[in-house]
Order: structure tokens, then sequence, then C-alpha cells
């Protein structure tokens, strides 16, 4: 599935997990992305690191995907990935 992707990826009932703990920089962010950006992937995505990868953030926000901090094991950061559901425009009251 994500072969060329560093880390390990794999699916659950709650979707596609990626485990980037003791990857170096840039590789979490090169495989979280690089799963991101594939046209069949809507989510959810379940994030295993062992830090908070604070310049994942804006690129998130970019791709129009939001990022929720979950329990996870000791000494890891756990993010839920999921879409953005904001209306492309506007609506009004």
């Amino acid at each position: 599935m994500s072969d060329e992707l560093p880390g390990k990826h794999w699916h659950e009932d709650n979707g596609l997990h990626i485990d980037v703990r003791g990857l170096p920089p840039p590789e979490p962010m090169v495989a979280i992305l690089g799963q991101l950006d594939r046209a069949d992937q809507s989510g959810p995505v379940t994030v295993h690191h062992n830090r908070e990868p604070v310049y994942l953030y804006p690129e998130l926000a970019q791709r129009g995907w939001i990022y929720t901090i979950v329990p996870g094991d000791t000494n890891e950061v756990r993010l839920l990935l999921t879409l953005s559901t904001r209306p492309e425009t506007p609506s009004r009251v």
C-alpha cells in the first residue's frame, strides 16, 4: 500500500494508521503528507508520533485536514486526522 513512504502504514477498523516514531526529520512529514496527498485518501488517519509535529499543522490546514490530539501510549503523541467538512461557500442565515 505505502511501501515507498517512510514509516509503518496499516489499516484497522477505525481507518489508516501511520507510525512515524523514531524517524528522523523530515521523514515523518514526508510519510504523513505523502499519504494524505493520495487521491484515494479521505480519512480518518491516525498518526503515531514521538513528538508534537508543530510544522505539520499548517500543511494539514492548507490541505483541508483537521487534527485532534487523542490519548496514546506512553511517550507517544497520537493525532487523529480528518478531512474538514467546511462548506466551500460560507452559509448565510
